[in-house]
């Protein structure tokens, strides 16, 4: 089956490589906080240090925001975030708000839920919205503050911790150089460069199930709210999600079987069947298109400290977290906000670095229970076990005798 791939109606801008006048081969400013990656907690932290008066520059391997939907959940807590950071606006703008979801094994309806929200509320509990538009709302309301920088293409390939600043090594398109800062955050992601130069390890459990996540345009009547589907009849044995997004776009995900291939399932003509055949099932019209096609494995992982010397590390960097439970990015933005406040006290001398201990405790401690948290969750939507599975299939059995 063949279907035609249509493009996102967001089109980033990419931005080209840019260094500054070098002295000797680096950068003769000295940098009160440089921050490696500019994804979701990458500016989060530059634009809440911006907040405090604190300049910061960003080195970012790529040449613009993200492609594809990646984190689309964004909670109440992180709503409340950047509206401090004056940043929430755009985000009620383009987000759409829900405020539950339903379940069903097969074909029954086993599960409905709210979360909790009344007119006291001024924010939403959830409010869906693709990564993307995450980032580009940051990285504007970043360079509206004036106090943020941001070097695209910019890759980093080396830090050294001295006693007083961090040494950065960079490579661009338009050449390496050397950098130096007070303070470090490594906001780089899962693959995070900062990590391994370090020579730290994430501890924890990687799971083996497999999930392919695509992204359709569909326009349909259907509201805004968590679906989920267990052994569904459109394809059976498999777990699905799906999510509503901005612009009249889909969020569906699918679990792989134990035997499937990872390079074949995601090729189109293995994807696009499946969720015609899932869009049939539940009564959607055939006039759909697929726009982006990824593959991802639940990790539950974190490392035992954030902070090594005068280098701090924030978001994926510091810990993976599963999607299933939506606290990825919302814990990124937790981190920043966590984090930015201190690290400024400490930078305008009015506390010692010992504040930013209280930091990697802390978010240690939350890691730790969102790790839990998502654990549990993913034990469900992919028992890593037979006996696992036996325990949800007479779960959910169960919930069908009484729905």
């Amino acid at each position: 089956m063949s279907r035609a791939f249509q493009t996102y109606p967001f089109v980033p801008q990419r931005h080209p490589a840019q260094i500054p006048e070098l002295v000797g081969g680096a950068d003769p400013r000295r940098h009160a906080v440089a921050i490696v990656g500019g994804g979701i907690v990458g500016l989060a932290c530059a634009l809440a240090l911006a907040r405090h008066g604190v300049r910061s520059v960003i080195l970012e391997a790529d040449d613009g925001v993200c492609v594809g939907s990646r984190a689309i959940c964004i909670s109440r807590r992180s709503l409340e975030i950047l509206a401090r950071l004056g940043a929430l606006e755009p985000f009620l703008a383009k987000g759409l708000p829900w405020t539950g979801g339903r379940s069903f094994y097969r074909d029954t309806e086993v599960l409905r839920f709210s979360m909790p929200h009344d007119e006291t509320q001024r924010l939403p509990p959830m409010i869906n919205i693709q990564q993307y538009y995450v980032e580009q709302f940051l990285l504007e309301a970043a360079e509206k503050s004036g106090l943020v920088e941001v070097r695209w293409q910019s890759r980093v390939r080396g830090i050294s911790l001295r006693s007083n600043d961090v040494h950065v090594s960079i490579d661009t398109p338009l050449g390496a150089y050397g950098l130096d800062a007070d303070w470090l955050i490594g906001c780089d992601g899962a693959r995070s460069s900062v990590r391994e130069a370090l020579g730290l390890k994430l501890q924890g459990t990687s799971y083996e199930g497999r999930y392919v996540i695509v992204d359709v345009a569909l326009r349909s009547d259907r509201p805004t709210e968590r679906l989920a589907w267990f052994d569904p009849p459109s394809n059976p044995g498999s777990t699905i999600l799906m999510h509503r997004q901005p612009d009249d776009l889909w969020r569906i995900d699918y679990q792989l079987r134990d035997a499937e291939d990872a390079e074949a399932a995601v090729r189109p003509e293995n994807v696009i069947p499946r969720v015609a055949s899932h869009l049939r099932m539940i009564g959607e019209r055939d006039d759909w298109a697929p726009i982006w096609i990824s593959l991802y494995k639940a990790n539950a992982l974190t490392l035992e400290s954030y902070r090594q010397g005068r280098v701090l590390l924030a978001g994926d960097a510091a810990h993976l977290v599963p999607i299933f439970g939506v606290r990825g990015a919302n814990s990124a933005f937790e981190d920043a906000d966590n984090l930015a406040w201190k690290l400024a006290l400490v930078i305008k001398g009015v506390a010692g670095d010992e504040l930013l201990e209280t930091y990697s405790a802390e978010r240690v401690y939350a890691a730790r229970e969102n790790l839990r948290q998502g654990m549990k969750s993913t034990e469900f939507m992919s028992p890593p076990s037979f006996g696992f599975e036996l325990m949800r299939t007479a779960v959910l059995g169960l919930a069908v005798r009484h729905a």
